[in-house]
């Protein structure tokens, strides 16, 4: 029962989740609880525990409500509240203890809960919490006892003089808890009703242990804390893997210290960072366990007498460069001593029997935005629209959810304790995060230059990441006093064919896969690296953390900190055009492959290698334009890309890099080049709306065609250049050129020239109300499409027809035609397609008097068009926006301003759930 004390009259702790403009830092305090025992409970009594926790939950929430707290969550078996005053931590804790001693159900468990209270500043965000005073609390209460509760110096000073009636704090004195942080002075919550004495603190002191306290909090990695403990609970000896800088030691000390308990005779860290000689490691350890070697003996003897016994956990730190003897000695060690456990980090696995290999993760970064024309590589974005995006509405809030940012700002303010995320700098922090790869030494180095940069200049200096990321603290080690540094010591622990294979490895871009690596990287070598050997040299930088292989063990990556340094590696060598001039070969032979398949039956196979491989032709395409040797292969490469830019919707992509393919030196001279070129640049022109700048391209093409009597390629110019004066509104030059298509493309015998001109001559006279003639020539760019077995073709024809079907007032023949062409959207994942079923699904709808679902049809038809930069062509527009008017008539301008917004925000699969409905009601 609560003690009959006033509550502090202050308000409740808010619930509501912060919104981008009010992350809300302030004072709060924390309760953390847990029962003490429980795994061994829930193992021993399953059914009888589901009861007692179920009790336990209630009691817990209705001591923290009723003491004006709030539940953020429930930890495993216990709660995590936040207060406004301390006072109502204490309220809530000595509640929840009484009402656990009261006596329990029959056939119950008596569950003995133990309580940590701290309070400090934190940041609220989405109705959660973040900041080192949680983690705090946390490890407060786990240095006490079932039935005990806790609470720091920082909770005592602001509830001393208003402590309730026969409530009193016992001084415990100075405790090191097991963050490992600073010392915390801690004391009892006493009250007659509650037990008193209890066993001395679990804190570090109590297990013997050499765990040094550490200079500042441990951030995150609570995902990986757990995986850890449970891997060390099965394996005997367990790696810790991972690339210089990515958190390994720093991850096993914090789980040695989590594990004091569980080891009588102790955890022992013994740093090998510092040794040269192998043979100096079995000492090294002996030094940490204060063991001599007998005389006539050895030292691993000595070592080995003394484990025997023992029940303790070992930790190896950094044994990547003594790698052999660690094995040796875990070897050894584990076979003498049953009750022995070893933890090792390293960058490279140690191949002992029994061993068992943890992958350490970066930490989690911001996801880069993925949505239409941001599909780009780092380079070729702008820093202004990088700031844009970044700071679209809820970023703000989410930021604050990955550890790489906690773990930036932490650092950040221990330099610059005013520094704060906000509107302004989150976009450069998560630029920031992002481009360091989660690695958290180099947002430790970066975050240290906040003394004197501001974020945003961090930021736009990453691009020479190796000269700016120095550390100036001359106490830790040189290897990780600079970015440089930590990758140096990695690089010249490899062998010389590693080093060839890393170093060429940096011109991929986005990953790769296997064949990749042996194509790029071993043909026409004057080294002896070999195809075969690429298999076992890339397992080894696998092994040795330097290359990542993705989930499924089919592509391998670089995070792209080791990339910028294989990069510099590749260049001293003097391997960098070579390298690049063969991945641009191979790149090249893969897109004219997947060009060929686009109208097969393994299309959609095809298109995902090209949307696996896109940052790779990207970086192909901007290495053709610094090399001209490969001038050639450019423009062969974005004429191959073009029909994938249009399928994906990437368009405004797409035109961007054809476009700088048209103007660099290889495209000058008037011939076939320029002029193939030309035509793809109008054409994807036309396709984003930039009629003026399309008609521009088209014309000088089909000039130069003519100047060189190529009737092929002449016919390949006129029909998007009369589509595009359509767009200008000139319809008289658009037909006389739609029909000079079709004319040409019949003599020189192309079916897919033809079926293009005539497709777009059927539009002409749909346009103008001949629907007869339409429906003849759209049946016979039908028939056309599927001897060629061209599939998007067919769908666009079908819907061509739909259009001509309800401009006839035949709805119900519109409808198996569109469902056709929305079944062949969904398989080819055509982005044109897609966003023309919803257009005429919408036209259909208002056809029918359903103006509500034409209004959601075409807001999602819209946002499509957005993402993707597709703009409708002259004559859709002239059958749609006449419909869509009839819409928004029957609604009014409110309503269907509204359905429409809703339209706009519906995901894929709601769309085709709108798409399906407007097909049934037919």
């Amino acid at each position: 029962m609560r003690p009959a004390v006033p509550l502090p009259s202050r308000a409740r702790v808010s619930a509501e989740p912060a919104t981008e403009t009010s992350i809300q830092s302030a004072i709060r305090t924390f309760l953390f609880t847990d029962i003490e025992g429980s795994t061994r409970l829930w193992e021993q009594e399953p059914v009888r525990m589901r009861t007692a926790v179920a009790r336990h939950d209630a009691l817990s929430r209705e001591a923290v409500l009723g003491a004006g707290g709030q539940i953020v969550k429930t930890t495993g078996d216990g709660v995590h509240a936040v207060f406004a005053d301390a006072l109502q931590a204490l309220h809530a804790a000595l509640s929840l203890q009484q009402a656990m001693i009261r006596p329990v159900p029959e056939d119950g468990i008596a569950l003995k809960v133990r309580c940590g209270v701290h309070c400090g500043e934190s940041e609220a965000r989405d109705g959660d919490f973040y900041g080192p005073a949680l983690n705090r609390a946390a490890r407060v209460m786990s240095a006490a006892h079932g039935g005990q509760t806790l609470v720091t110096q920082a909770v005592a000073e602001r509830v001393a003089e208003r402590l309730p009636p026969a409530t009193a704090l016992l001084d415990l004195g100075t405790v090191r808890l097991r963050d490992l942080a600073s010392p915390e002075r801690v004391y009892q919550l006493q009250h007659p009703s509650l037990r008193t004495q209890f066993p001395p603190l679990r804190s570090l002191e109590v297990t013997p242990n050499n765990l040094v306290q550490q200079l500042n909090s441990f951030v995150g990695r609570e995902r990986e804390l757990a995986e850890v403990r449970a891997l060390l609970g099965k394996t005997r000896l367990l790696t810790l893997l991972g690339m210089g800088g990515i958190g390994k030691s720093r991850l096993s000390v914090q789980l040695g210290a989590e594990l004091l308990d569980e080891y009588p005779d102790g955890v022992w860290l013994v740093e090998l960072a510092p040794l040269a000689d192998p043979l100096l490691v079995p000492q090294a350890l002996a030094t940490v366990l204060g063991v001599k070697e007998e005389p006539g003996g050895n030292v691993t003897d000595a070592l080995l007498a003394y484990v025997r016994d023992k029940t303790l956990l070992v930790i190896l730190d950094n044994c990547e460069h003594v790698v052999h003897a660690c094995a040796d000695l875990a070897k050894r060690l584990l076979q003498t001593g049953p009750d022995v456990r070893v933890l090792t980090s390293s960058r490279d696995v140690l191949q002992v029997a029994g061993e068992t290999v943890y992958q350490v993760p970066t930490l989690g970064v911001p996801a880069a935005d993925e949505e239409g024309e941001d599909t780009v590589p780092p380079q070729r974005e702008s820093r202004d629209r990088a700031v844009r995006r970044a700071a679209r509405p809820g970023l703000l809030s989410d930021l604050g959810r990955h550890e790489a940012v906690r773990l930036f700002l932490d650092r950040a303010r221990a330099v610059q304790p005013t520094f704060r995320l906000d509107a302004g700098n989150a976009a450069a922090v998560a630029s920031i995060c992002r481009r360091l790869d989660g690695i958290p030494l180099a947002l430790e180095l970066a975050a240290a230059r906040t003394r004197a940069l501001s974020v945003q200049a961090i930021a736009e200096r990453l691009k020479d990441r190796f000269r700016l990321l120095v550390s100036g603290d001359q106490t830790v080690l040189p290897r990780q006093r600079t970015l440089r540094a930590l990758i140096d010591w990695s690089f010249e622990l490899l062998s010389e064919p590693e080093h060839i294979l890393f170093r060429r490895l940096a011109v991929f871009a986005g990953g790769w896969k296997l064949e990749s690596a042996e194509g790029v990287c071993a043909e026409g070598s004057l080294d002896a690296l070999e195809v075969m050997d690429v298999l076992d040299l890339l397992a080894q930088l696998v092994q040795k953390s330097l290359v990542v292989m993705d989930p499924g063990g089919e592509r391998y990556r670089m995070l792209e900190t080791v990339r910028a340094y294989a990069l510099e590696r590749l260049q001293q060598a003097g391997e960098e055009a070579t390298t690049r001039a063969r991945h641009v070969v191979h790149y090249l032979a893969l897109a004219e492959a997947a060009r060929a398949q686009f109208v097969g039956p393994h299309h959609a196979e095809w298109l995902g290698h090209l949307d696996r491989e896109r940052e790779n032709l990207l970086q192909a395409h901007d290495w053709c334009g610094r090399d001209p040797s490969c001038g050639a292969n450019g423009l062969q490469l974005v004429f191959v890309l073009k029909n994938y830019w249009r399928i994906r919707g990437l368009l405004g992509l797409g035109q961007r890099i054809t476009v700088e393919a048209a103007g660099r030196d290889a495209a000058k001279e008037r011939g076939f080049g320029r002029c193939r070129v030309l035509c793809d640049a109008g054409q994807l022109s036309y396709f984003v709306g930039n009629f003026d700048e399309a008609r521009r391209y088209l014309e000088e093409s089909l000039g130069i065609a003519r100047e060189l009597g190529d009737r092929a390629r002449m016919a390949a110019a006129l029909q998007p250049l009369g589509m595009v004066y359509m767009g200008l509104g000139e319809r008289s030059l658009a037909l006389s050129t739609f029909e000079s298509a079709v004319e040409l493309a019949r003599e020189v015998g192309d079916p897919r020239q033809l079926a293009a001109a005539l497709n777009a001559l059927a539009q002409q006279h749909h346009a103008n109300s001949e629907l007869a003639q339409a429906e003849r020539l759209y049946r016979e760019v039908l028939a056309t499409a599927r001897t060629l077995e061209d599939e998007e073709v067919v769908a666009i024809v079908q819907l061509n027809r739909s259009m001509v079907a309800i401009s006839a007032g035949r709805s119900a023949d519109a409808t198996p035609l569109l469902a056709q062409a929305r079944d062949i959207a969904v398989s080819l994942g055509s982005k044109p397609v897609e966003k023309s079923v919803l257009e005429v699904c919408a036209g259909l709808c208002a056809t029918r008097g359903d103006a509500s679902a034409a209004a959601r049809l075409f807001g999602a038809a819209e946002a499509l068009a957005r993402t993707t930069g597709l703009r409708r062509e002259a004559n859709d527009e002239a059958f749609l926006l006449p419909l869509i008017e009839r819409a928004r008539s029957t609604l009014g301008q409110a309503a269907f301003a509204e359905l429409e917004h809703l339209g706009s925000g519906l995901g894929t699969q709601d769309a085709a759930r709108e798409v399906a409905a407007a097909l049934r009601s037919d």
